[in-house]
């Protein structure tokens, strides 16, 4: 092993160990987190597979969540016990090894230090932290979305082999969430173009790969209802929320939220979410429409979570740089894909919560510092630095005075759509 190897060894354990540092830190100053909600559902069904060893919902469904999240903490519970600081601690290594993956995956798509810059910004970027001391299933989505990218991109696997883990770990992905499937299959067609040496050879064995492991799933869900659902029973009532709750913030809902009686069978209850979602869509103009989806749009993008994010803010503005400089870099259509279609997906089916972005937060960053080294090398080095130090101190100012600013941001939504 040369001094240069051992050298980067370090760096890389560096990177992981400052990101294992802060996440433990975080989570031992937040405390245990609520198990309400979200949590209170997955805690359930992961309990329910290991007691009992079925997969069943606090009302008894059976694939209203997609698997993957309630797999992992049912894994952490027969490994020990019904610990919730077992799952923040099992958090917290994942999203370490996130961080260290990120890092590596960085190194085959950005030279000079930038690697390195997208290491550090990973190990402290709050949309990376925060969610290892929840109950929930950003991180565990992270650390495949990146995990499956650092397998495509190896430099020593074959491109069959390649080709075969990311389909592998991307159906992986997708048993803890639906809505990277577009951004998985776009991949898969678009990888002859990222290299000559992919063909049709290699899109069957990342086809086959996703089919593998989402079959099991889909397979699974066609015996029980003898239908076709490749993701979860949910989907529907996700879609009519999407356009209730922005709808009903500008007062076009007033007859209130529909919620299905507890004794509805899923497959009706889906059902009757898509009639309701189709009657409110028809009472509402194609402007009301828009700005409905606009709101939720701009509301994922929105830097308070409450509290400001100056970690995202100072990311995102070369983060739009970076999707800019992946238009004539094929090596980072990926990381583009993915946080585009999921941003948007998530206007159309998820809502009006920031934390969405939680989940692509790694290639938020990634496309970060391909930003940052294209206006390092458009401004120049010396440039560069007193710029981004002057943007790092506005934001740590905004992030000193938030209350004021947080109360300007919601003055400027209320002008933009009159609440």
């Amino acid at each position: 092993m040369t001094r240069d190897d051992v050298s980067e060894r370090r760096t890389a354990w560096s990177v992981f160990s400052a990101a294992l540092a802060v996440r433990a830190a975080y989570a031992w100053h937040r405390g245990l987190p609520p198990l309400v909600a979200d949590a209170a559902e997955y805690r359930f069904y992961a309990r329910s597979l290991v007691e009992t060893g079925r997969y069943l919902g606090p009302q008894g469904e059976i694939a209203a969540r997609m698997p993957g999240y309630p797999l992992f903490l049912a894994a952490v519970r027969v490994l020990f016990g019904d610990s919730v600081i077992a799952v923040v601690a099992a958090q917290c290594l994942l999203g370490a090894l996130t961080c260290l993956l990120l890092y590596r995956l960085a190194q085959r798509l950005l030279p000079g230090p930038w690697p390195l810059v997208c290491g550090l910004l990973s190990a402290v970027y709050f949309g990376l932290v925060e969610p290892v001391s929840l109950v929930l299933s950003e991180s565990l989505y992270s650390f495949f979305l990146v995990l499956s990218a650092w397998a495509l991109f190896h430099p020593r696997w074959r491109p069959v082999v390649r080709a075969a883990a990311f389909g592998v770990l991307s159906g992986a992905l997708y048993l803890v969430r639906p809505e990277p499937l577009p951004y998985i299959l776009a991949t898969i067609a678009l990888t002859p173009f990222l290299w000559p040496a992919f063909g049709r050879k290699e899109i069957a064995a990342a086809l086959a790969g996703l089919a593998l492991v989402a079959g099991v799933w889909i397979g699974r869900n066609f015996a029980h209802f003898h239908r076709f659902i490749p993701a979860s029973t949910a989907g529907k009532s996700v879609v009519y929320i999407s356009l209730y709750l922005p709808a009903a913030r500008h007062g076009l809902a007033p007859e209130g939220r529909w919620f299905a009686p507890a004794d509805m069978g899923e497959l009706e209850s889906e059902a009757q979410f898509t009639a309701r979602f189709k009657e409110l869509a028809s009472r509402l103009t194609w402007r009301q429409l828009a700005s409905a989806y606009l709101f939720n749009g701009v509301s994922i993008l929105y830097p308070f979570l409450p509290a400001y994010d100056w970690t995202y803010m100072l990311v995102l503005p070369f983060a739009l740089v970076g999707l800019a400089v992946a238009v004539r870099r094929r090596e980072l259509w990926p990381a583009a894909m993915s946080v585009v279609f999921s941003l948007t997906i998530f206007t159309f089916c998820g809502g009006w919560a920031s934390r969405y972005r939680q989940g692509v937060a790694p290639f938020i960053i990634l496309l970060g510092a391909a930003g940052m080294m294209a206006v390092d090398e458009k401004a120049g080095r010396v440039r560069f630095r007193a710029g981004a130090s002057a943007w790092l101190v506005v934001n740590l100012l905004i992030w000193a005075g938030q209350a004021q600013v947080r109360q300007f941001a919601l003055w400027l939504r209320a002008l933009a759509w009159g609440h």
